[in-house]
């Protein structure tokens, strides 16, 4: 079965996403698909052999390059499924189009894009984009990818009467890192800092909720966001003199992230709102005691009491802080590697997703 998934940021991404479309297309290889990336041209791709990377010529600027149909469609043609990762597009909304010219079913991966909260965000445009382009992208699809079963209420909300796939993202923590017991001493958020959706406001502000000899050190490392949350949360800290505790760090990668990690004494990630939250199932994979909010992998390791679930209020998130830190929290932590052992593993995604991709074909 021919799987290609486009997404022009494939290989210059710094995102979840970006890491998400790789992995998932090489663990659909390795479950016996043939796995295609269809990007924007651009740097030499990985040549590990698993995965065919197609480059496709996209014009236009930076924010929002459109590929050249008559560069995409040599890409799509022949495919049994093409995978259109992401929402609210212009580039999903001219692959779509080309997909369907060539009579080739595709699904569409929003990644948490179509949450009510994400409607809200800039709603006069939101609603028009959709009556114009998004709601016909969709309601032609195939199927729509979702993580959860706790999701399927998004299809319907928005009328979307095709298949679903439900897989989650995967996660692979390298084989010689664990927790540590947090030998860092501090709490540990990573992210991208958009301060409304990922509560970093929350974050912050519980800090200072709590007494002084009760603060933990708190660093929050990541990219910035669009909308300059980075500097932002740096003001707040300033304004709420919570200095001595709350450092706003640059992103880490690779190995360093995962050392980072494992020495944290625990993880917080109290977002307003989540598709996945790719920090949080690696924090869980490693044992990290994780705080999380009332999101659908959030709720997914509560339930199996792999993470300690709090309010998105800055009285929930303190509460959580005060609670990662008790010794029960490590049973907390070691459940979660139990879980996504079990349930968030590449290799276990890229199984599932691969038998339901073959029941719409």
């Amino acid at each position: 079965m021919r799987i290609v998934h486009y997404y022009p940021r494939a290989l210059v991404g710094d995102g979840g996403m970006t890491g998400a479309v790789r992995r998932l297309s090489g663990a659909l290889s390795e479950a016996g698909a043939e796995a295609v990336i269809a990007y924007d041209d651009g740097p030499q791709p990985p040549s590990d052999g698993r995965v065919r990377w197609v480059p496709v010529r996209h014009v236009g600027p930076a924010r929002e390059r459109l590929p050249l149909p008559s560069h995409l469609e040599p890409a799509l043609r022949g495919a049994d499924l093409v995978v259109l990762n992401s929402a609210w597009a212009a580039h999903n909304v001219v692959a779509g189009r080309v997909a369907r010219r060539l009579e080739v079913p595709y699904v569409v991966a929003p990644r948490g894009a179509y949450e009510v909260q994400i409607f809200n965000r800039r709603r006069p445009l939101k609603r028009a984009w959709w009556a114009a382009l998004e709601g016909p992208l969709v309601r032609q699809a195939r199927a729509m990818h979702l993580f959860f079963d706790a999701e399927r209420h998004i299809p319907e909300r928005l009328g979307f009467t095709g298949g679903v796939i439900v897989a989650p993202n995967g996660v692979e923590a390298p084989h010689d890192i664990e927790w540590d017991g947090g030998s860092g001493g501090y709490v540990l958020w990573m992210g991208r800092f958009d301060v409304e959706h990922k509560g970093i406001d929350l974050l912050v502000r519980a800090v200072d909720s709590l007494p002084p000899a009760a603060r933990p050190q708190v660093r929050l490392h990541g990219p910035d966001s669009r909308n300059g949350g980075r500097p932002e949360t740096r003001e707040l800290v300033r304004e709420l003199g919570l200095e001595r505790w709350v450092s706003v760090r640059d992103a880490v990668y690779g190995r360093e992230k995962w050392e980072t990690l494992a020495r944290a004494v625990g993880f917080a990630y109290p977002s307003r709102w989540e598709g996945f939250g790719n920090s949080v199932a690696e924090a869980a994979s490693i044992g990290v005691p994780t705080i999380v909010t009332p999101y659908y992998l959030g709720r997914f390791l509560a339930e199996r009491d792999a993470a300690i679930l709090v309010e998105p209020s800055i009285t929930g998130v303190a509460a959580g802080l005060q609670a990662v830190v008790e010794p029960s929290a490590r049973e907390t932590g070691r459940n979660a590697r139990k879980v996504v052992e079990e349930h968030i593993t590449w290799e276990r995604v890229g199984a599932a997703w691969l038998t339901q991709a073959r029941d719409l074909v």
